[in-house]
């Protein structure tokens, strides 16, 4: 069994507690219960870290637009663990550049594997940050993504096969499942959300629709939805708990997830969650996004922005009960059929495997992908 070192870019030793106490899915921990259940020793960078080299290197951070780094702090805890440690395990994209240079160079010999979760290498001079993405994607051993679209730009960027899509899916067994029609609409989330176009949508159709959210994403045209929209406002410190929202999932007839026009990954949580308790879903159309919700049945697409198209899968949905429940019934049978955070765990185990039977590579890549 292998020694695995975690660093992430929030709190696991928090986000873990919550799944102990049952307050959060275990999907949230990106398969670190599911490692130690399997005897692997799972150990975590600690997220709070003395800001020693982060205070000493602030000189850097207007490079750090061109040059990526990562965490100092972290990444030197892990670099100290590094005799300790027969594997780097990184959910996130970063967290661990400087680390990759250092495998890159042959200085750390400790196969690393990321996931990520959105494009590396968008904006303004992207050309300048090329060479230095390249080299940190090629001084980690394996960069599985969430997104078929990631994956590609990966292995296009590296020049060789470090990237394939690993699918994210939710805890089975946290749910409370769905019955009955349900009633309703609800959005909630946190990450890049429009719940102005949702409310005003809400409104227009005569639905009833319910929006949870943090204090500072309150719709600011809020005041001006009908009183059939209800908005529910949480301090950031005190968001509403993951338990209450399941029972929120599960009372509604569809989830909505309305999105901002953006280029990176947002919505899938909220997608999970929908998966998970058996509901269908109305989300706004994102190119990060794998699962299609019309081509598996179990929701429709709405474009960025676009009120009247919201309206009417709104109205689609209040006045056919009975598609809408079998198509929350398929999202559930996805869940139970495999795509869940078991499998997602099993099938990063699988490729720890392989680059731990392939030895330490010294930063050294695959070899090139004959698809690039």
């Amino acid at each position: 069994m292998a020694r695995i070192l975690v660093l992430n870019n929030y709190s696991f030793e928090r986000v873990w507690q919550e799944v102990r106490d049952g307050d959060k899915p275990d999907h949230h921990l990106y398969g670190l219960n599911r490692f130690v259940d399997a005897g692997h020793e799972v150990q975590i960078v600690p997220f709070q870290q003395p800001a020693r080299w982060t205070r000493r290197l602030r000189w850097l951070s207007p490079l750090n637009s061109l040059i990526p780094l990562g965490n100092p702090d972290r990444q030197l805890d892990a670099w100290n663990r590094r005799h300790r440690t027969d594997l780097i395990y990184a959910p996130c994209q970063t967290e661990t550049q400087g680390l990759a240079y250092l495998r890159r160079l042959g200085l750390l010999r400790v196969p690393m594997i990321c996931l990520a979760h959105h494009p590396f290498n968008q904006g303004r001079m992207h050309w300048l940050r090329r060479p230095w993405v390249q080299c940190s994607l090629r001084g980690t051993s394996r960069y599985p993504s969430l997104s078929r679209q990631v994956a590609d730009e990966i292995n296009q960027t590296a020049g060789c096969h470090l990237s394939d899509v690993i699918p994210w899916g939710p805890d089975k067994d946290y749910y409370e499942i769905a019955t009955g029609p349900g009633t309703g609409a609800l959005a909630t989330g946190r990450t890049g959300r429009d719940f102005d176009t949702f409310g005003r949508a809400a409104t227009e159709a005569g639905v009833a629709a319910r929006i949870i959210c943090l204090d500072r994403d309150v719709p600011k045209n809020a005041s001006s939805f009908g009183e059939q929209v209800r908005v529910e406002s949480h301090p950031a410190n005190r968001p509403q708990g993951y338990r209450a929202l399941t029972r929120a999932f599960a009372a509604a007839r569809v989830l909505a997830i309305p999105l901002y026009a953006q280029d990176t990954l947002a919505g899938l949580t909220s997608l999970m969650d929908a998966l998970g308790v058996g509901r269908p879903v109305i989300v706004t159309r994102n190119s990060l996004l794998d699962l299609d919700v019309e081509s598996l049945g179990i929701g429709r697409w709405v474009n960025p922005g676009d009120v009247l198209g919201w309206v009417d899968a709104l109205r689609w949905f209040d006045t056919h009960p009975a598609e809408a429940g079998e198509m929350g019934r398929r999202a559930r049978a996805l869940v139970d059929g495999g795509l869940n955070s078991a499998a997602f765990a099993g099938r990063m185990m699988k490729l720890f495997d392989e680059v731990l039977t392939e030895g330490s590579d010294h930063g050294r890549p695959p070899q090139p992908d004959p698809r690039t």
